[in-house]
């Protein structure tokens, strides 16, 4: 059952971000990599383009950052009240630095929807959404994968703080699902 309701939330969502951003491409289970022969292809629960498959987009990424700003900040907004639940707030950058980072995406959002799986699954899923999208959301379905992924990021943020070799996560935004929809939905309104 608990597959068949995320399979229906992701279908929703891409019919929902169809509507928040009309000239861009939607794809649900994009293969990131599928031109890179003898690479591994991540398989993004749902992208929005411009795909980067061939060609950097960098500046097509900052142009949509500024038409969809009002949709990035509800997105910030809910990550920020997540990050603060579990006091981790000092590990955290601005939203306007967060926007800059990852210059070289493959998308512009890159969502990974976590259900039932390992902590390793969901580090996967996180760098995964992080490394390919312009911003990355790493979307929980349920609130011990909030809190997994909560605690995860700062793991990463911390390691970055004091110098060790760590994945850069300031582009990785953690919703759960209801707010990610509920963000779009607002945007959407307030769009009409």
């Amino acid at each position: 059952m608990a597959i068949l309701e995320l399979t229906r939330y992701q279908q929703r969502l891409c019919r929902l971000l169809e509507l928040a951003i009309p000239d861009h491409q939607v794809q649900s289970e994009w293969a990131a990599m599928t031109d890179e022969v003898g690479l591994y292809s991540p398989r993004l629960d749902v992208a929005v383009g411009p795909f980067a498959t061939q060609e950097i987009h960098g500046h097509a990424y900052d142009e949509l950052n500024r038409t969809h700003a009002g949709l990035l900040e509800c997105f910030f907004q809910a990550h920020s009240e997540n990050i603060r639940s579990l006091g981790l707030s000092e590990n955290d950058i601005p939203l306007e630095l967060a926007l800059q980072k990852n210059w070289n995406a493959r998308c512009w959002l890159a969502i990974e929807i976590e259900n039932r799986v390992s902590h390793k699954h969901l580090m996967g899923g996180a760098i995964n959404a992080a490394a390919l999208g312009r911003i990355g959301l790493a979307v929980a379905w349920n609130d011990e994968n909030l809190n997994k992924f909560v605690r995860m990021r700062g793991y990463l943020r911390f390691l970055t703080c004091v110098g060790k070799n760590s994945f850069d996560s300031s582009n990785l935004f953690i919703l759960s699902a209801t707010q990610l929809e509920e963000a779009i939905c607002n945007y959407i309104a307030d769009d009409v």
